[in-house]
């Protein structure tokens, strides 16, 4: 009955969006099956404690009481529901899983927000490897490519930086909670005041810079290596310059940023963190990291993993009519081949798997991880690092 009530250019405006956005969903379905992800869907309503280690970012939940008495709530993420199926269920490890669907946060009175965003998203559970940091940010430049005709520009960062760099300035956790808050939110003269009482250590001249330590890469890092920081923070800043330089070889025409100053997507992550922007929409458009430890919320055992959300609704504002190649029906690929390969041979993997319809990618950490996914796959290991195999 709602079209009845709408003006008719309304009414075309809210059916072109609603098909736009069915079609980025197939679209974004078919590049998961294509990527070896299996689908995964969890409940809407979940129990409250599955969240409550988190502060759930500058929003409420929506509450319900359940007939026995527990609190439940409507998803507000759909990391934290995927990782308790998964402990739940006793998956075996490692998987590649991707989703789509709707979350719900009560968003702050008159920010412009949605109260119910649909999600599409990666979880890659059981891998260490930076092949699986490698695989969400091939995915997401991948899709922006192909959604949206505007160019995004992928921000890098790091969850444990900023908590390691305060750390190692005082033991008092109030105090370093209260740096890295006037930190996070650009509160500078807040900021600058409680920095003060450390003029006369050696870090303190980064830390006068820190609020403005976002950019390029290059000028990023060229800042660091003349800052005295703490041995604790190096471990991060190797692998932020290992990301960056896979992703400037393979990925070249992608716009990089590295910035060590804002807080992480979600208080969950333990490593890497990335988000990509588009210049035309506010908003970052998906968004991403590692969290090797979320897993030991629902079960005694921590397993590594990298997960990645993509925003469909800020997808449908952006997004151009262009047709897509995917038609095939939806259903979850069954590849024939899985490609084993190091680090620095992704774009020969890339190419090899262009050329295979039914191949996927293996991010195991090595060839014995690789051996034993193809044979739960039945599927043909390929092993690009010495040759062509049928174990």
């Amino acid at each position: 009955m709602l079209k009845h009530l709408l003006p008719l250019g309304t009414r075309d405006e809210f059916g072109r969006r609603a098909r736009t956005k069915q079609h980025l969903i197939a679209v974004i379905q078919a590049h998961f099956k294509q990527r070896g992800l299996a689908p995964i869907a969890t409940p809407l309503l979940e129990n409250e404690a599955v969240f409550d280690p988190y502060q759930m970012g500058n929003y409420q939940l929506y509450r319900l009481f359940g007939n026995d008495g527990r609190t439940l709530v409507l998803r507000p993420d759909m990391t934290l529901p995927v990782a308790r199926f998964i402990s739940a269920t006793n998956v075996p490890l490692p998987q590649k899983f991707g989703y789509v669907g709707d979350i719900f946060r009560v968003s702050r009175q008159l920010s412009g927000s949605y109260n119910q965003i649909t999600q599409a998203g990666v979880e890659l559970v059981g891998y260490a490897s930076l092949k699986a940091e490698f695989e969400c940010l091939t995915i997401a430049n991948q899709l922006s490519s192909e959604l949206i005709a505007d160019a995004v520009e992928i921000e890098l960062g790091d969850a444990q930086f900023a908590q390691r760099v305060v750390a190692s300035l005082t033991g008092d956790e109030g105090e370093q909670q209260a740096i890295l808050t006037a930190l996070f939110d650009k509160q500078v003269p807040r900021y600058t005041k409680l920095i003060a009482k450390y003029r006369a250590q050696p870090l303190y001249d980064f830390l006068k810079a820190w609020p403005r330590l976002f950019g390029r890469p290059e000028c990023i890092f060229k800042e660091l290596a003349a800052a005295l920081l703490p041995e604790t923070v190096q471990p991060s800043l190797k692998r932020l310059q290992t990301v960056v330089a896979w992703m400037q070889q393979t990925m070249p025409e992608q716009v990089i940023s590295v910035d060590l100053s804002s807080q992480a997507p979600q208080k969950y992550y333990t490593g890497l963190t990335f988000r990509g922007y588009s210049q035309a929409g506010a908003g970052y458009l998906f968004s991403g990291g590692r969290y090797d430890k979320l897993l030991t919320n629902f079960q005694a055992e921590a397993e590594p993993a990298v997960g990645m959300g993509l925003n469909v609704d800020l997808l449908t504002t952006l997004a151009t009519d262009q047709q897509t190649a995917y038609a095939e029906q939806l259903i979850y690929f069954e590849p024939e081949q899985l490609i084993y390969f190091e680090p620095e041979q992704w774009s020969q993997a890339e190419a090899y798997l262009a050329k295979q319809p039914h191949a996927i990618l293996s991010l195991a950490d090595d060839l014995a991880g690789a051996r034993i996914e193809a044979q739960c796959l039945n599927a043909q290991l390929i092993d690009l690092t010495g040759g062509m195999t049928n174990d």
